[in-house]
């Protein structure tokens, strides 16, 4: 089964945070991208490294993600959480 990604994000980007980012717009529910939330990342089918912490969010809607080891089923209680 192929997890729902919350955001489209290239994992190849990173700015001098050093972190992977984003911008609010390209989440599916943009209202759950807050700092300290949990969500799947990643871009169409592909899905590198799925879920992430959200960072940040900055004042021009770029979101910073910092990428969990590990699959989905190994985080899934933190996304539960974050959706809660």
């Amino acid at each position: 089964m192929t997890p729902v990604i919350d955001i489209d994000v290239d994992w190849n980007t990173q700015d001098d945070t050093g972190l992977p980012w984003s911008f609010v717009d390209e989440a599916r529910d943009p209202s759950r991208i807050v700092p300290g939330a949990y969500v799947v990342a990643g871009r169409g089918t592909a899905v590198a490294v799925p879920v992430a912490e959200v960072v940040g969010v900055g004042d021009d809607d770029v979101v910073h993600l910092r990428p969990l080891p590990g699959p989905v089923s190994a985080h899934a209680h933190l996304l539960v959480i974050s959706a809660s």
